[in-house]
């Protein structure tokens, strides 16, 4: 699988396979409304490597617009029609705050 960085300013998103079960997609930065396009096309290359686990990290992200969560959220129901398991890992203390607060937390797998 690809694990080349694909540069968009200064943040960088790249796709990593964990096992033959599992792929991360690793966002870095902010995930704002402007970079939908590229957050969108990233998302569909982890439903091409037909793994059954995509997991989110975010790790590494700053901020999520409500963009990305609509994103997201129509990412998880396509996971659910296609018999795949979508978890969200290593948010900050700030992400996972805010991902709480919009009971995020209870649609979606959140570990960490």
């Amino acid at each position: 699988m690809d694990t080349t960085p694909k540069k968009e300013g200064p943040e960088t998103t790249r796709l990593r396979e964990v096992s033959p079960d599992e792929v991360e997609l690793i966002p870095e930065g902010n995930l704002p409304r402007e970079d939908m396009t590229e957050f969108q096309s990233w998302l569909d290359r982890a439903l091409q490597g037909g793994q059954r686990t995509i997991a989110l990290n975010f790790q590494d992200v700053n901020s999520i617009s409500s963009s990305a969560i609509g994103k997201i959220l129509h990412f998880k129901k396509t996971c659910d029609e296609m018999g795949r398991r979508l978890v969200i890992r290593n948010c900050g203390t700030e992400m996972l705050q805010l991902l709480k607060m919009i009971k995020f937390d209870a649609l979606i797998e959140i570990e960490q």
